[in-house]
């Protein structure tokens, strides 16, 4: 009986139900690199699978990556398809999302965002000086401090699938200025010689924590995923994912 038990044990333990973490497809490298082909969406790499990779490893479960359109996130709270999204902040999401979510306690990072210019842009300092410019943003991102601008008709949107496609634009002069995440750009500018020459101005658009959040549906308690998170940050694991994107 011992000896069947233990032939058994590591069977049950691979049989265990996978981490279901949720990536949508408009997130690009540092965080995802996700495959462009005409098949399905896959997540090949990035901050968002090293670190889910890392946190279901903890739990003793396999990650499973659902890519999902962000258009689709909503339908995916009320379905409860998934257990976790990672690197997300309660502002983008609506009283209503509650419902669904819940928070993990400890955020995992801060991300800034700036105003990215081709050499020769006057820097940003003020939000005056954006007065009749083109911004580049990404489609379905709120940005608080630049909306009122936008919706008030005192500057134009250049918009973009995601920041990896920003910076591409930015590079052919499609827009006077871009907000991407300071994260993103060191990341660009390591690995595209043609983005390199891109200038930040001083002013922050930005300065976001970044959480996990569990959906409420979920099997696995929030209790059990906080402890997973705060063993990983307290052994440096996110600190090491992050050196190999900067």
């Amino acid at each position: 009986m011992l000896l069947a038990l233990a032939v058994l044990g590591p069977q049950a333990q691979a049989a265990a139900p996978s981490l279901r973490l949720l990536v949508t497809t408009g997130t690009s490298l540092p965080f995802a690199d996700i495959s462009q082909g005409s098949g399905e969406a896959r997540l090949l790499g990035g901050i968002v699978h090293d670190w889910g990779q890392a946190l279901a490893h903890r739990l003793g479960r396999e990650a499973q990556f659902l890519l999902m359109p962000t258009r689709r996130v909503g339908q995916q709270l009320r379905e409860g398809s998934f257990d976790v999204q990672c690197f997300e902040n309660p502002r983008w999401y609506s009283a209503q999302d509650e419902v669904w979510i819940e928070w993990l306690p400890r955020p995992l990072m801060e991300v800034v965002e700036e105003l990215v210019s081709q050499p020769g842009m006057p820097l940003v300092h003020r939000l005056e000086q954006l007065q009749g410019r083109t911004v580049g943003v990404v489609t379905g991102y709120r940005y608080p401090l630049l909306d009122p601008l936008f919706e008030a008709g005192r500057m134009d949107r250049s918009l973009a699938h995601n920041e990896s496609r920003l910076l591409q634009m930015q590079s052919l002069g499609r827009a006077d200025y871009s907000v991407i995440s300071r994260l993103q750009l060191a990341y660009a500018r390591a690995h595209d010689p043609k983005l390199r020459s891109l200038v930040a101005s001083p002013l922050e658009v930005s300065r976001t924590a970044l959480y996990c959040l569990r959906l409420r549906s979920s099997p696995i308690p929030l209790s059990e995923l906080a402890a997973a998170q705060q063993a990983l940050l307290s052994e440096g694991r996110l600190e090491e994912i992050l050196r190999r994107y900067r």
